[in-house]
């Protein structure tokens, strides 16, 4: 079963795609309304997730164009959103949505998933596994076995053939005899495989059968990072159950890893355009500053604050202020460096921190940005921008606080001139 989520944050889309999958359905993602109309009518869905807010539409008037297809008019819609508005609430079950969930309520979006998936369709097993075995008569039976029962075989002879195989896929699981052909027999597969450099692979679950049944030669295997071991003959039901315990665990861990990033990366990360938000620069530009006093580094800092950003929201709606806000901020990592900070401190204010630059070169990089966002009309809109430019001198005893209002006072003046311009503040 498959759900669609319509989101505009890839940031919250990859939250809430693990929360869903987590209850035991597929997603895919969309980012607008439009999108997601269109994919509706090329496959079916069995559940639709919509944020209040798109780029093109609300989720009210998503839901009234999802109605009137006959299509797609039983599809379940749940909103999810962290609007509490009662009467926007309300347009939204009027309008056909199903559902609405709280955007924090990861858990209760997992059980209606769940709960979903259990009423409406069964759960069937599915899983990429590595296959490393060179009887032909056992792999026939063996991957047989497994592929009825919904599992991906990738089959090699050699311990070598599946170690190059390993590097270069992504597998839920491997399967791999202890006696092979070959430099490599399964012990030292299962010791190859583990000590693999790739994060990504260092979980992936290894099923170890022999027809040897020792004790020590078990213990030695599961020392060695084996997460399991089966004595031949195979009994089907033995190994199916073993299978799939073990594939289970790893695709919980996985989307448990995968919440952790994404909720690491929403701790630091403006939802709205992706930037940097103002709680990460302000915990990292103190070490930043440090390193340039120590070392002698110039920094430099650079304000950009949209001109008239009140008439916008107040003439055309915060839906086209957010996509003002997102286009523009687009355009300002253009001209940084990876080791640079570009964040949304504020509303209509945006920050980047330059390292190894000084005023004359950030004043530079400031006219760049400043005729790039006079150029850019986004949402079809003529906005400008005023930008502020000061410098931390490598042997200053000023602090960050003081170099943000040198910064500060240089917008002002440039906002009192009449906008749409730089001003440096030479210290």
């Amino acid at each position: 079963m498959e759900g669609l989520i319509v989101e505009p944050s890839r940031t919250y889309q990859k939250l809430l795609s693990s929360a869903i999958e987590s209850g035991g359905l597929e997603t895919k993602q969309v980012s607008t309304g439009n999108e997601a109309l269109t994919l509706l009518k090329q496959q079916p869905f069995d559940l639709v997730f919509i944020a209040m807010h798109l780029q093109d539409m609300d989720g009210p008037k998503f839901s009234s164009h999802l109605r009137a297809d006959s299509r797609t008019r039983q599809i379940p819609l749940v909103m999810v959103t962290s609007n509490e508005d009662k009467e926007l609430l309300d347009e939204a079950f009027s309008a056909g949505v199903t559902e609405i969930f709280a955007k924090h309520e990861l858990d209760k979006i997992t059980s209606y998933a769940a709960q979903f998936s259990r009423k409406n369709g069964s759960k069937t097993m599915s899983g990429h596994i590595l296959y490393i075995e060179d009887s032909p008569s056992v792999v026939n039976s063996t991957s047989a076995v497994l592929r009825d029962n919904g599992y991906t075989i990738d089959h090699f002879a050699t311990g070598e053939e599946g170690l190059e195989a390993f590097q270069k896929n992504t597998y839920d699981l491997v399967l791999t005899d202890i006696l092979l052909k070959g430099k490599l027999n399964g012990q030292g597969t299962v010791k190859a495989l583990r000590h693999l450099a790739q994060d990504n692979k260092k979980y992936v679950p290894l099923l170890v059968f022999s027809v040897l049944d020792d004790s020590a030669h078990k213990v030695e295997l599961l020392r060695l990072g084996a997460n399991d071991y089966v004595t031949k003959p195979l009994i089907q039901e033995e190994l199916l159950a073993r299978v799939s315990n073990l594939i289970t665990n790893k695709k919980l861990l996985d989307k448990t890893v995968t919440q952790q990033n994404v909720m690491q990366e929403l701790a630091v990360k403006d939802p709205l355009t992706g930037l940097y938000n103002r709680y990460f620069m302000m915990e990292a530009v103190s070490s930043r500053l440090r390193e340039a006093t120590r070392h002698s580094i110039p920094y430099s800092l650079i304000i950009v604050n949209i001109d008239k950003f009140n008439l916008i929201n107040e003439n055309y709606g915060h839906l086209t202020g957010d996509l003002v806000l997102k286009e523009i901020a687009s355009e300002l990592v253009k001209p940084t460096r990876k080791e640079d900070i570009v964040a949304r401190y504020d509303g209509e204010e945006f920050v980047l921190l330059l390292s190894h630059c000084n005023i004359s070169n950030a004043t530079i990089i400031a006219e760049k940005i400043r005729q790039s966002i006079e150029n850019l009309h986004p949402s079809d809109l003529n906005v400008t921008a005023s930008l502020g430019v000061a410098e931390m001198q490598p042997d200053s005893t000023e602090s960050f606080p003081e170099l943000f209002k040198a910064t500060h006072d240089a917008i002002n003046q440039a906002k009192s001139n009449g906008g749409n311009q730089v001003i440096a503040r030479h210290q």
